[in-house]
């Protein structure tokens, strides 16, 4: 890991999270659901970098502070009631800033088949001051992760559609953008559907890179199954 990034993961909540996945599964499956993405992605983070002091994780739920808190983790505390993900990327990247980051890379916390090789190639992609890395989602069309430099003053803009404002903004400034079209970086847990397609490949045993860490996965499985 680059001693000038960090890493910075904004997380609803452990109750909260994932509540579009309602219609699949019910609130003590979705919760446990969240504390293994959470988990699983902290796990990540500290394979590819060995420890977990520059991994900001930003959000307004004690359960996840906590969990953050014990991995090892730096915390961002949210008010009850934030105002969103853009607000909480910023605020982790502000964080960052604080403690000596010159580059953040703001990471999703529900992509179920992150690797360690798609955060090195998130980050070896923008290697200079005037550069932002992106990754888009399945669509094409969101942004599962963003690295950019802490002196751009950047304007997070998450949400539907936000790989277009993201590229826009970048070329208003005469910024270099990369895309990272990387299927772990690319698959998240967003919908009814996703998580579908989620438990049709793991049922199927794929050894596509996204779903590599099927020990892992299983578990999910029996939390799942309650």
């Amino acid at each position: 890991m680059a001693r000038d990034i960090w890493i910075v993961l904004p997380v609803k909540g452990i109750e909260r999270g994932k509540r579009r996945l309602s219609g699949a599964i019910d609130a003590l499956s979705r919760a446990r659901l969240n504390r293994w993405l959470l988990e699983h992605t902290l796990a990540m983070v500290k394979d590819w970098s060995g420890d977990l002091r520059k991994c900001i994780v930003v959000s307004p739920c004690q359960g996840v502070l906590a969990l953050a808190r014990g991995a090892g983790a730096t915390i961002a505390h949210e008010a009850p009631h934030a105002l969103g993900l853009n607000a909480a990327a910023a605020l982790g990247a502000r964080c960052a800033t604080r403690n000596g980051a010159s580059r953040v890379l703001v990471l999703h916390c529900d992509l179920p088949g992150l690797t360690g090789e798609a955060l090195e190639a998130m980050c070896r992609t923008a290697n200079f001051n005037r550069q932002i890395a992106l990754a888009p989602d399945r669509t094409g069309t969101g942004t599962n992760a963003l690295l950019v430099p802490t002196n751009a003053d950047f304007a997070f803009s998450f949400g539907r559609n936000s790989l277009a404002r993201h590229r826009t903004q970048a070329a208003s400034r005469g910024w270099a953008v990369s895309i990272v079209a990387r299927p772990e970086l690319a698959f998240d847990l967003d919908t009814p559907e996703d998580y579908a397609a989620w438990l049709r490949t793991r049922s199927q045993g794929s050894g596509q890179p996204e779903f590599a860490r099927a020990r892992r996965l299983r578990q999910v499985n029996l939390m799942a199954a309650g």
